[in-house]
């Protein structure tokens, strides 16, 4: 089914993005729904390695089984994807960073660390969107086309050679095509289109790229996050789609915030500890600031106990003192764990408060009556309510 771009997009580039005929002879014509490559064709080998690297991928310990996450996600790729819905894969691996790729097979990778980062479903839909232009246009043949005549993609990468699913692993799975510029460009364009032509909010994508602008810039390191090395800079990608979002005519848009809050509260301090084990404290702190912003009433007291975690961690000129307010709020606030409790206790002991401290630690362990460190708990108790 040929693509028909909405009527505000038609006589604009973006619109040629969207039209099916190649824009000169090099460049195949957009893949069709059910539409698989000619037996013998360098795309049908293409396909067949992306298959037995997804045979891998299936079974990896990193792959996120929980049905309810999984529907709700495929739910809004096939929003967007439409027709093309039955021919794509969806799978949700438990890596902490910011990436989603799509596979030139349909086979759809979502790290984990995306959708913390993500706060609704337009948002995603963006994300979604932006993958599915890379399928949808091959550009996963382009540029398999080019890289075979000046490497060995494949043996490098190990493609039917046991991807055993490994964090390294599936970052390489995540890399292997790292599409021009120019594509990411038209993948961005597209993606946002075809997102806002389903309904979803054209501001969403300004949304999602300020804030991550804003993560790397926080970076001391000065780089961009590894699997951004060949996109756009991401300061021009927030530029390009609030140019976009501008013409985008009024409408009854849904950002669907609510529904995706919903799907990834359970999963929420999960991916929250294992953002704090990428150790990139600077970073996090503007993530986790931002999550805190736009936090709903029930989920104040979680992302407050792991902001201050991850001050506490820095160890920075006042990050101590940063930390101890945190904890403090968190526990006056909904949504706090039990662990909030103990670190209130061990901080008040730090300053003297031993009444107050004693009654934080009794806090944590009727929160937590099964608490590892429960034998270190009771020996601050006793220490704190026998001595004067």
């Amino acid at each position: 089914m040929r693509h028909t771009p909405p009527a505000w997009l038609r006589g604009t580039g973006l619109a040629l993005l969207l039209c099916v005929a190649p824009a000169w002879a090099d460049i195949p014509p957009p893949l069709q729904p059910h539409e698989h490559p000619v037996d013998g064709s360098t795309e049908a080998q293409l396909w067949y390695g992306m298959d037995e690297a997804e045979k891998d991928i299936k079974a990896s310990p990193l792959r996120v089984h929980d049905p309810a996450l999984n529907d709700y996600v495929h739910g809004v790729m096939c929003k967007v994807t439409g027709d093309y819905c039955p021919d794509l894969r969806l799978y949700i691996v438990d890596v902490p960073q910011f990436n989603a790729q799509m596979a030139p097979n349909g086979m759809v990778l979502v790290f984990t660390g995306a959708l913390l980062r993500i706060h609704d479903e337009a948002e995603l839909a963006i994300v979604l969107g932006h993958e599915f232009a890379h399928y949808r246009l091959r550009h996963g043949l382009q540029f398999w086309e080019k890289a075979k005549r000046t490497s060995a993609v494949f043996a490098s990468f190990g493609v039917g050679g046991g991807l055993v699913g490994g964090l390294a692993q599936l970052v390489g799975m995540a890399s292997l095509f790292q599409y021009s510029r120019d594509f990411e460009r038209q993948a961005d364009r597209v993606g946002f289109a075809t997102a806002v032509a389903h309904g979803y909010d054209p501001q969403a994508g300004v949304r999602l790229w300020t804030r991550i602008d804003a993560e790397e810039k926080a970076s001391k390191s000065g780089k961009h996050f590894t699997v951004f090395a060949s996109h756009p800079k991401t300061a021009e990608r927030v530029e390009d789609v609030r140019a976009a979002a501008a013409v985008a005519p009024p409408g009854l848009y849904r950002d669907g915030r609510d529904g995706y809050r919903a799907a990834v509260k359970p999963f929420l301090a999960h991916w929250l500890d294992e953002e704090l084990d990428r150790r990139t404290y600077d970073t996090t702190i503007r993530m986790m600031s931002d999550l805190r912003a736009a936090a709903p009433p029930d989920a104040t007291g979680l992302l407050d106990f792991y902001l201050a975690q991850a001050y506490r961690q820095r160890h920075g000129d006042g990050d101590a003192t940063t930390a101890g307010q945190l904890y403090e709020q968190a526990v006056n606030e909904p949504g706090a764990p039990a662990g909030a409790w103990r670190e209130v206790g061990l901080s008040r002991m730090q300053h003297g408060q031993r009444s107050a401290a004693a009654d934080a630690l009794h806090r944590y362990l009727q929160l937590d009556p099964q608490a590892q460190d429960r034998a270190f708990i009771a020996q601050y108790l006793g220490e704190l309510e026998t001595r004067p």
